[in-house]
């Protein structure tokens, strides 16, 4: 990561904003308080990765908690039964409003 304070940043922006686009660039004010500048591209990927290892996380948290069952052929195509009648009922809500 390069690394450079805010009175440098302002300077050459130009140049750090092409520096942006291979790797981050931690931009630090005399105070302290840090931020990093980031290709856009790149931090989209980034909150898709978080958004995923948050539900990988919560699934886990439901296999430790004990709020799982193991699925059976009946108990998938009844799930898929009421998700096809909720976006049904949905779609025809739409329909008639």
């Amino acid at each position: 990561m390069d690394r450079t304070n805010a009175n440098d940043f302002r300077a050459n922006l130009k140049e750090w904003l092409e520096a942006a686009r291979k790797e981050p660039v931690k931009i630090t004010r005399k105070s302290g308080e840090a931020f990093v500048l980031i290709n856009a591209d790149e931090f989209e990927k980034m909150q898709v990765e978080l958004a995923s290892l948050r539900g990988v996380a919560r699934g886990l948290s439901d296999v430790v908690h004990g709020r799982v069952r193991v699925a059976t052929p009946e108990s998938t195509g009844a799930a898929l039964d009421r998700a096809k009648e909720r976006v049904l009922g949905k779609r025809s809500k739409k329909a008639v409003g």
